[in-house]
């Protein structure tokens, strides 16, 4: 049986709202399509806000002719590989054959609530797209989509109230990020700029101020390996900060039976391969890893753990210069061993740890408080477009 619509509210089909343009891409082969005004966009440009009115490439006064203008307030929907990443044009703009985008009809719907309609049904075209090797929304199915819609200026009303809860979800982020960016000012006020070595302090190489170790990957041919209570990190989980639970689990029969190591909490793992070189994460609690991870525990005496998080996050792009490799550029333990770092006293260390320790505590609170901005803002798209929001 079928739900019965809200009072006041009627079901449309997506080509029934507005006109749905493909975008496209001018000859490659003709440079002079290109270098304009005009922003060209693209999946990747979808998503990051709201409202897109700038992209990496652009269209000539010569391309222009040649694709399919979309005026400002058109909602754009990317269909061929991540599906359902949308975005609002702030200014007149066209995109490529990967995005389908909706030129409102204004007497129908209002552009801000077309788009938190395809933010909530992001699932469901996630689901319909074509399972080839690249998801495939088409035009024809995107148009005959059917969704939902209340009186316009009930639709107004519910955009307001879902903007403001949005609007403390950016808020809430931007503190997060001041938090982080306040340490990197305390380390570098502190410390000066550790690849200058500004400061002058004693310079050591990583190999002498702590122990050195890696993981290991139990064999995958033993899938019961991988069903114990160990954590066991690869490198793409390593988030610059603390690491806690991990993807996979393993047992301690995997453990004895491979070169896995069960590292101490406190541990620092860094990843050594491609584009997670140089990733890190301190272990909370006792955990494993596998080999692409080096194991790095500090001599107490000398450094401090997060103390050398963050000396380490200051050096990454020093680091990461000196890897080896032609098509996937790595780093090895006897390369990082050999890098040197400035070292200051342990006590002034200590001190700069003690305040990580309690942003860190603040922090927590932050995580909890956007977990609960989080769920009020997925509370309000629930009631939003099941008629419970406004009357």
């Amino acid at each position: 049986m079928e739900k019965k619509l809200p009072e006041g509210w009627k079901e449309y089909k997506i080509k029934d709202i507005g006109d749905v343009v493909t975008g496209s891409t001018p000859p490659k082969k003709d440079p002079e399509n290109y270098g304009g005004v005009l922003p060209w966009i693209k999946p990747p440009d979808l998503d990051i806000d709201k409202f897109v009115s700038t992209s990496e490439e652009t269209i000539s006064e010569t391309g222009r002719k040649k694709v399919r203008l979309l005026p400002k307030g058109s909602v754009l929907v990317s269909c061929i590989g991540n599906i359902g990443k949308v975005a609002i044009a702030d200014t007149e703009l066209c995109t490529n054959q990967q995005i389908n985008s909706i030129i409102p009809d204004e007497n129908i719907v209002v552009s801000d609530f077309l788009y938190y309609t395809i933010k909530k049904i992001r699932p469901y075209l996630e689901n319909i797209a074509s399972s080839a090797v690249v998801p495939l929304l088409n035009k024809t199915d995107f148009s005959n989509i059917n969704i939902k819609l209340p009186p316009l200026e009930t639709q107004k009303k519910i955009v307001s109230i879902l903007e403001k809860a949005e609007e403390t979800r950016k808020l809430r982020a931007q503190a997060d990020e001041l938090t982080q960016k306040l340490l990197q000012s305390v380390f570098l006020e502190m410390f000066g700029d550790p690849v200058k070595n500004s400061r002058e302090w004693k310079l050591h190489k990583l190999g002498e101020i702590g122990n050195w170790t890696s993981g290991g990957t139990p064999s995958r041919s033993k899938p019961e390996y991988f069903h114990g209570e160990i954590p066991w990190f690869t490198a793409g989980e390593l988030n610059d900060s603390y690491v806690y639970g991990s993807k996979e689990k393993i047992t301690k029969e995997a453990l004895n039976s491979s070169s896995a190591k069960l590292f101490p909490a406190g541990t620092m793992l860094i990843g050594m391969y491609d584009t997670a070189a140089f990733k890190m994460g301190i272990l909370k609690n006792p955990a494993s890893s596998n080999q692409a991870c080096a194991a790095f525990s500090p001599k107490v005496e000398v450094i401090n753990t997060l103390f050398a998080l963050y000396l380490f996050k200051e050096m990454k792009d020093s680091f990461l210069s000196q890897r080896r490799g032609i098509r996937q550029k790595n780093l090895s333990q006897s390369i990082i061993k050999k890098f040197e770092v400035p070292v200051p006293p342990i006590e002034l260390q200590k001190q700069f740890a003690d305040m990580v320790q309690k942003i860190d505590q603040i922090k927590e609170s932050q995580k909890q408080s956007s977990l609960e901005t989080n769920n009020l803002f997925d509370a309000l798209m629930q009631k939003a477009f099941t008629g419970k929001l406004v009357s």
